[in-house]
């Protein structure tokens, strides 16, 4: 005989919003990959739509000789403030009685399965439009882009985007695309697999650079073979990733009369290319939507573009 129901058997929203989160770090490529990083100096709260996050630009100073009576000059380090935009992102999910009597199975239960990948895929959306308006920028597309949209991809291309950093090359960590940029890749030869143990998934690099591969990198203009395709090259932590678990909602009910359960998750956080400021108001709604994200006016460069650990190029494949 089936016992009473218990606590056990039930979703306690708080539990399972820490684990929703978890499971959107674990599935997110951005946030696995340590693109997207944590910043303690950002405080997400419920008053405020923006959130600041300051910074020192790199010391600019001359060295003296040192002259026996002479003084030195007194220099210092100034700051700046980046401004992050804080997404408030929700989404409700209903099933009647009859669709789970008809279809013999649970789609509430489906749902919520799938919720982790869901988020993964919508906070994937926030960077690839946040990347599309930052690169509208003139001073950020002229220093950290290369555009090569009137020819194919070579490696000659993939190498000089290596190193649209310049010195600060280094920085770069992994390297964003479309299947078929990596097809392309792949094709001259330009692919490694690793494999870091038996216990860990095999990945793909170019030049020791992860690659994250995701069709949601659309072209940026034309089709077929005219297509023009970003290739997002990121140092770690290009992007301020933060979310406050306590704003994050999981919450449940029914409604009776048309025996219908329905749920609904909200979260809150940031996902700020680091150096590029926020500048927009929102249109609708309290905060940015992913058109405005894509939009060139409601960025602004605040630090210098070498800084700014993500570069682009834009090549047909």
């Amino acid at each position: 005989m089936p016992g009473p129901t218990k606590i056990a058997d039930l979703i306690v929203p708080e539990i399972f919003t820490k684990y929703l989160i978890q499971e959107t770090t674990k599935t997110n490529a951005f946030l696995n990959s340590g693109i997207a990083t944590s910043d303690p100096s950002v405080n997400i709260t419920d008053g405020g739509k923006t959130v600041n996050i300051p910074f020192f630009h790199e010391l600019s100073a001359n060295d003296e000789v040192l002259t026996e009576g002479t003084a030195l000059t007194i220099n210092n380090i100034t700051a700046a403030r980046d401004i992050a935009a804080v997404h408030v992102r929700s989404v409700a999910f209903a099933a009647t009685d009859l669709s789970k009597l008809f279809s013999g199975a649970d789609p509430i239960a489906a749902m919520r399965v799938q919720l982790g990948n869901f988020w993964a895929t919508k906070m994937t959306d926030v960077v690839l439009n946040t990347l599309k308006g930052i690169f509208g920028v003139t001073d950020l597309a002229d220093a950290n882009q290369l555009d090569n949209s009137a020819n194919s991809l070579t490696g000659d291309v993939m190498s000089d985007a290596m190193f649209l950093l310049g010195d600060k090359s280094a920085k770069i960590t992994a390297l964003a695309m479309h299947s078929k940029v990596f097809a392309k890749l792949k094709k001259l030869d330009l692919i490694d697999t690793v494999q870091p143990s038996a216990l860990s998934p095999a990945y793909n690099t170019y030049m020791t650079k992860r690659i994250i591969m995701d069709d949601a990198i659309e072209p940026i203009s034309g089709t077929g073979a005219t297509a023009v395709y970003p290739i997002y090259l990121f140092g770690a932590g290009a992007l301020a990733y933060n979310e406050n678990g306590t704003l994050a909602t999981y919450e449940q009910d029914r409604d009776i009369l048309k025996k219908e359960d329905v749920f609904t998750s909200t979260r809150t956080f940031t996902m700020h290319p680091r150096g590029v400021k926020w500048t927009g108001t929102p249109a609708d709604g309290e905060t940015p939507s992913n058109a405005e994200l894509a939009t060139a006016a409601n960025w602004a460069l605040v630090e210098n573009p070498k800084n700014v650990a993500i570069a682009r190029v834009i090549t047909k494949i």
